[in-house]
C-alpha cells in the first residue's frame, strides 16, 4: 500500500454551518472529517478540470478559480479577459 503525504490545516465553523454539514454528513454515513474531506476533493478536481491545458502559471490558474468560482452574469469575460493577459 503507498502512503499518501496528506496536509493539516486548522479551521473555524459558525455553529449552524457545522451543525448542517455534520447532518449530511450523517446521511450518507461519513464522519464529519471524512464528509469535509470528501467535499473539499471534488470542489478540487473540479476546479483543476475547468483550467484550460494551456495555462500554467499558479498565478493565473489561481486568478481564474477565483473568476469561476463567482456566479454572476460577467464571469465569461472575466475569464476571457485574464487569459488574454
Amino acid at each position: 500500500m503507498e502512503s499518501v503525504a496528506t496536509r493539516r490545516k486548522l479551521i473555524d465553523l459558525k455553529p449552524e454551518v457545522f451543525r448542517g454539514l455534520s447532518i449530511k454528513a450523517k446521511k450518507r454515513g461519513l464522519t464529519l472529517k471524512k464528509y469535509i474531506e470528501n467535499v473539499l476533493e471534488e470542489d478540487s478536481v473540479s476546479s483543476a478540470a475547468s483550467v484550460p491545458e494551456s495555462v500554467t502559471s499558479p498565478k493565473i490558474v489561481s486568478l481564474i478559480g477565483i473568476a469561476k468560482g463567482a456566479d454572476i452574469d460577467w464571469e465569461e469575460e472575466r475569464l476571457d479577459y485574464l487569459l488574454s493577459k
